[in-house]
C-alpha cells in the first residue's frame, strides 16, 4: 500500500459519535486544522444543533452520516475506496448503569456497556481499515480509566473494565491488522472533560482536550505504532 501524501487541506477523517461533547469538539477541532471531515450521528432527521451550525459554517469541508454504533449495520457504507481516509476517530461511548457494581450488573446492562464502548470500536476500525491511507491513523477514545496499572480501586469499575477491554482489544487489532497496513493506532485519554459525562466541575474543557488530541493525532500520522496517550502526549501505563 502506497504511503498517502495528501496536504494538510486536502486530508480527511472520519469521527464516529460526533453528535455531542468530545467528538463534537473533535470535529470542530479538526475543522480548524483544515481536516475534510465525515461526521456520523445516530439519525440524520435529529442533527443536533450545533454540528448543523459547523455544518453551515463549513460546507465544502464537513459532511454528516448516519450510523448507530449500538447496531451491526456494516461501517464499510459510510466510505468508497476513491475517497480514502487519513484519520479514524471512534468517540462513542457510554458510562453505564449508574450503580457501577460488578455484583449488581445485569446481562443486558453488560451487554450494552460492553459493546459500545469495546466491542463495537473494534467492528468500526476493522470495517473501515481498508478506507485508510498508509501512513493514516486509527484513534480510539479510551479513558485513563482503562489502565490496570494505574487503577486505584476509585469506583466506576464497569466502566472502568470497558474501557479496560477496549485497550486489550485494539492492542490485537493494531499489532495484528492496523500496523502490517503502514498504520498507526491510539488510545487517547482525552482526560476529566467538562461534558455530559464528566459533569461541570471537571477541570479540562471540551476545546482544550480536543484541540490537544488533534495535534497529537497530527503527529502520529505516518508512524506505524500503537500508542497510549493523554490528549497533552503523554505516555500512559496500559
Amino acid at each position: 500500500m502506497p504511503i498517502d501524501t495528501t496536504p494538510a487541506a486536502g486530508r480527511r477523517a472520519m469521527v464516529i459519535g460526533a453528535s455531542r461533547g468530545i467528538g463534537l469538539g473533535l470535529v470542530r477541532s479538526l475543522l480548524g486544522w483544515g481536516w475534510q471531515v465525515t461526521a456520523t450521528v445516530r439519525d440524520l432527521e435529529r442533527v443536533p444543533a450545533a454540528l448543523s451550525e459547523l455544518q453551515s459554517q463549513h460546507p465544502q469541508q464537513l459532511g454528516i452520516a448516519a450510523f448507530d454504533m449500538a447496531q451491526a449495520a456494516p461501517a464499510s457504507t459510510l466510505v468508497t475506496p476513491a475517497r480514502p481516509l487519513q484519520l479514524l476517530v471512534v468517540s462513542a461511548g457510554v458510562l453505564g448503569p449508574e450503580h457501577q457494581r460488578a455484583d449488581q450488573v445485569t446481562r443486558d446492562e453488560l451487554a450494552d456497556l460492553f459493546n459500545i464502548n469495546a466491542m463495537a470500536p473494534l467492528r468500526v476500525a476493522r470495517a473501515l481499515l481498508p478506507a485508510l491511507s498508509a501512513g493514516g491513523v486509527v484513534a480510539f477514545i479510551s479513558s485513563r480509566m482503562g489502565s490496570v496499572a494505574l487503577n486505584d480501586g476509585e469506583g466506576l469499575e464497569l466502566y472502568r473494565a470497558s474501557k479496560a477491554a477496549l485497550n486489550s482489544l485494539t492492542r490485537g487489532f493494531a499489532i495484528k491488522e492496523a500496523i502490517p497496513a503502514g498504520l498507526g493506532v491510539l488510545n487517547l485519554h482525552p482526560g476529566w472533560v467538562q461534558s455530559d459525562m464528566g459533569g461541570s466541575n471537571a477541570p479540562v474543557t471540551v476545546e482544550q482536550s480536543t484541540r490537544g488530541m488533534v495535534t497529537v493525532m497530527e503527529e502520529a500520522l505516518g508512524q506505524s505504532e500503537h500508542r497510549f496517550l493523554d490528549f497533552e502526549g503523554n505516555t500512559l501505563d496500559w
